[in-house]
């Protein structure tokens, strides 16, 4: 059904935005590339003759309601996101976008009669990158973020997810008219890359999403006291950096006693960082994840509490905050075995497997009524990275498998 030159040739076009010369791209949300990327997306969806909505936000919907019985249903939805990290890949987030506008093109050049309407959802600023959080847009529309919380989020440069909006256009004063309601959709699926090795070392083209792992996001904040190196005993200093490590290896050890638990510190900032000075300070970004919720809860408080062991034999202070508490979720059985069972129909490979990365989909769950995810298999595991990489084939496969499904799930 899919026209696969099509969409290939339009996942490059969209691909030279934020494209950097050595490989790679950074599209950073609420950018010139971002907003580039955004204008040529909302000019395909017009040309395909969908309707197009924006909201206060920047969250983009395409609509195809054009041979539908009636309108009013509540729709099967597809999206995900076309930001991205620094120095990250063409595929995370944008294959899914443009496999869900595909899709939409696809069924409405069929002429098949539908029952309800079909949407493509692109959520802003999905990646936690720019603002340290992730899933902005998706949040947004579920009433999980306030206007406070968008003022309260900065990035490097101080400028918070607000001014950011406010500078793209938008009206983050406006969140009511964002949000959307419970059982909006009668089905939301999200297509994207694995992000993982599991599908490559299996050989298999598609994989189906049983849940989604969920993060827990800090800032810590740690405070000894900045003197001369060489002046300094070693058994009179309160080393920021020396308590922060240890910290770190500690985390490490926790994180490996869950079977599936990871815990990350992504960056550490010394300072007054130059090398003849103590660090008098220290800040860690900490990610926590888990698919299991009661194992995250655990894995939280006793990496908060050996936080606060560590500072005190240290000599340090520190001071903890909170970015991201989500939940894990665990995705729509039903809607797991409709696609199988589509799949197999169209001779597709596939095999479960759960989410270890968070994703939009994880907080459409309520707004649809069914949430499903279709994850593509990426080269060597290999994402948030200018090497990731794909074979168009599988994507070709999992947009076929999507398509098969958005038609039967329309005409229901």
């Amino acid at each position: 059904m899919i026209n696969t030159q099509r969409l290939k040739d339009d996942f490059e076009a969209i691909s030279k935005f934020g494209k950097l010369k050595g490989g790679g791209l950074t599209r950073l949300a609420f950018s010139k590339d971002d907003f580039e990327a955004r204008e040529f997306l909302i000019n395909l969806i017009k040309q395909a003759g969908f309707g197009v909505k924006i909201d206060a936000v920047g969250n983009i919907y395409a609509r195809y309601e054009a041979n539908v019985k009636d309108a009013n249903l509540p729709a099967i939805s597809v999206g995900s996101h076309i930001d991205s990290v620094p120095s990250g890949g063409f595929y995370d987030g944008t294959l899914g976008v443009m496999a869900g506008l595909e899709v939409m093109r696809s069924i409405k050049e069929s002429g098949e009669s539908l029952a309800r309407a079909i949407e493509l959802i692109v959520f802003v600023c999905e990646e936690s990158s720019r603002f340290k959080m992730a899933t902005i847009g998706s949040k947004i529309v579920s009433k999980k973020l306030d206007v406070n919380k968008l003022k309260e989020l900065k990035d490097d440069n101080g400028i918070s997810v607000f001014e950011a909006m406010k500078n793209f256009g938008l009206n983050p004063d406006d969140l009511t008219s964002c949000i959307l309601k419970d059982e909006t959709y009668k089905a939301y699926i999200e297509l994207h890359i694995e992000q993982g090795p599991v599908l490559e070392r299996l050989g298999i083209p598609v994989g189906l999403v049983s849940g989604i792992a969920a993060p827990i996001r800090y800032e810590v904040k740690i405070i000894g006291k900045a003197d001369h190196s060489g002046a300094t005993p070693m058994i009179m200093r309160k080393d920021a950096l020396v308590c922060a490590s240890r910290i770190i290896l500690e985390i490490e050890n926790l994180a490996k006693q869950y079977p599936t638990s990871v815990a990350t510190v992504g960056y550490a900032k010394a300072m007054p960082g130059v090398l003849n000075v103590i660090p008098g300070e220290c800040i860690l970004g900490l990610d926590i994840r888990d698919i299991d919720s009661k194992n995250l809860t655990l894995l939280d408080e006793q990496i908060c509490a050996q936080i606060e062991q560590i500072c005190k034999a240290n000599g340090c202070v520190f001071e903890l905050k909170n970015l991201t508490r989500d939940t894990p979720i665990v995705l729509d059985e039903e809607l797991i075995d409709l696609m199988d069972a589509q799949a197999n129909k169209l001779g597709i490979k596939t095999t479960i497997l759960p989410s270890g990365a968070g994703h939009d989909a994880m907080h459409m769950c309520g707004i649809a009524k069914q949430v499903g995810m279709i994850f593509v298999p990426c080269v060597d595991g290999i994402s948030h990275n200018i090497n990731e990489s794909i074979n168009f084939d599988d994507a070709f496969k999992a947009t076929e498998l999507l398509a098969s499904l958005v038609l039967k799930l329309a005409k229901e």
